[in-house]
């Protein structure tokens, strides 16, 4: 009977944002003389997913069971509508499906396993932040460096008007005839502030404060990919931290970007962070501490404790600006170090 019945899915999408509802087209074919009456479909998903559309959908050991019934004459199809609401970020994986059929002759049912092929990877819902949180925790003027930024004339930015000095082939002919006086092109930096983005992810389990930390580290998950998308929109690039051990080293580090192809990396690794062995914060900024020219620093964390507030004031001294997320509260909030403050507490120290 396998030779003769196949089964087609397919989906509208295979990334999406959790909570985002996915529309799933089930086929069932049937190339055999015989009529298939009563054919069942079952498979299960994580618990997480709703089921819209099907026949039954029940929770049988933390598994979202789900029936589907199609009645084939023979020689043709079927097709089923569904719609699967993932609720939490991951990736949902689909094999097999089992098929249980009713014969003519008053038989036992007739089993059978179908092979598919289906994956949806669930992206993190941002966390709802300020629209000023980024332009607040943004370091005053450019990153200081020892290579001069230079004007990129591909890219045209505005004009102003003719200064000594400016050259000939950049003044803006146009817009001189139309003001009656000299203007010049201004173009865009060939080269961009990167931010050093920090997220603080708990364990799992902590046994001597005997606390789960799940949701908290969910909600730091979250505010990384709320970050990740604010930057992409400001097209800003940045390099981020994770404490989390990642194949062999101390830290998940990932490298300057500004593109889309970098956004999808970035969100891709926050959705599949799962069964991670997790760092103290400590170490991964003392290596930042080290880094040439002055760098924008922005550490996520769940537990501003004392030793996040010196760790800041350690990068404020090597001449780096800081800003630090507290996710523990709702909403967010974020303070900023600077050179007056710590300058101001020592003072009153001494």
């Amino acid at each position: 009977m396998s030779k003769w019945v196949s089964l087609e899915w397919s989906s509208d999408q295979t990334r999406v944002l959790s909570g985002t509802p996915v529309h799933i087209t089930v086929r069932l074919h049937n190339r055999s003389w015989l009529p298939l009456p009563a054919t069942w479909l079952r498979f299960t998903l994580p618990e997480h997913v709703a089921v819209e559309g099907a026949d039954e959908v029940r929770i049988l050991n933390h598994r979202t069971s789900v029936r589907l019934r199609f009645d084939l004459p023979m020689r043709q199809s079927a097709s089923r509508t569904l719609i699967l609401i993932p609720n939490k970020r991951g990736t949902v994986w689909l094999t097999d499906v089992q098929s249980e059929t009713l014969p003519l002759l008053g038989e036992e049912p007739t089993a059978m396993t179908l092979s598919i092929s289906f994956s949806l990877l669930v992206y993190p819902l941002p966390l709802a932040l300020s629209p000023v949180v980024l332009a607040e925790s943004e370091p005053d003027g450019n990153r200081l460096s020892r290579q001069r930024q230079q004007d990129d004339p591909t890219f045209q930015r505005g004009v102003r008007s003719y200064m000594p000095g400016d050259r000939f082939k950049h003044i803006h002919w146009k817009a001189t005839a139309k003001t009656g006086s000299l203007e010049t092109r201004l173009f865009e930096y060939t080269a961009h502030p990167n931010w050093r983005i920090v997220g603080h992810i708990l364990p799992s389990y902590e046994p001597l404060m005997q606390k789960y930390n799940d949701t908290t580290n969910e909600r730091t998950i979250s505010c990384l990919a709320a970050l990740a998308g604010l930057c992409r929109r400001k097209s800003v690039g940045y390099e981020l931290y994770l404490t989390v051990k990642q194949r062999g080293r101390e830290h998940f580090h990932l490298p300057a970007g500004s593109g889309k192809a970098h956004h999808l990396h970035v969100m891709t690794q926050l959705a599949q962070i799962h069964h991670f062995v997790t760092t103290p914060l400590a170490p991964v900024l003392r290596r930042l501490e080290g880094a040439h020219g002055k760098e924008a620093i922005l550490i996520v964390t769940p537990r501003m404790d004392p030793s996040v507030q010196a760790s800041a004031e350690r990068l404020i001294q090597c001449g780096h600006q800081v800003a630090v997320l507290d996710v523990s509260s709702d909403p967010v909030t974020i303070q900023r170090f600077d050179h007056a403050r710590l300058k101001k507490r020592s003072v009153m120290m001494g």
